[in-house]
């Protein structure tokens, strides 16, 4: 166990060391290794979707709990609004009021990143066009509602 540590230790020093350009290019050939990974070992599409979905449920439960210890409000607003406003499919009541109510707090959690690049007078250019393409995507979910 000790010995793994140690070989873990020196991979991630060794990449540390590494120039931005070695970094991202080994970032980039480890998501592709890893979609392929996936395509080999995934047999059913149905089964990774799900867990897709398990995954951003965990995310957006992390979510809650950091906006309800922060005591900001936004969460009962998207609940009361879910309550009102959800798609019409023929998945059951709660998936579909519990799939809005991600959907409205998404789109809410985007405002602390607008307002701190609103705050900050240097931006780079990167990141406000992936924020601003996240609230295009947001703003599209909301209007399929």
């Amino acid at each position: 166990m000790r010995t793994q540590k140690r070989s873990i230790h020196a991979v991630s020093m060794w990449v540390r060391r590494q120039p931005p350009k070695v970094k991202t290019f080994l970032a980039v050939v480890s998501g592709m290794a890893a979609l392929v990974l996936l395509r080999v070992i995934v047999n059913d599409h149905d089964n990774l979707f799900v867990t897709a979905e398990a995954v951003h449920s965990i995310g957006i439960s992390v979510i809650i709990y950091k906006l309800t210890k922060e005591k900001t409000c936004t969460v009962v607003p998207c609940a009361v609004l879910a309550l009102c406003i959800h798609p019409t499919t023929s998945h059951n009541l709660l998936n579909r009021i519990s799939w809005a109510f991600c959907a409205y707090l998404e789109a809410v959690s985007v405002l602390p990143q607008l307002r701190v690049m609103q705050n900050t007078k240097i931006v780079e250019p990167f990141i406000a066009h992936y924020v601003f393409a996240l609230g295009v995507a947001r703003d599209k979910v909301l209007c399929s509602l």
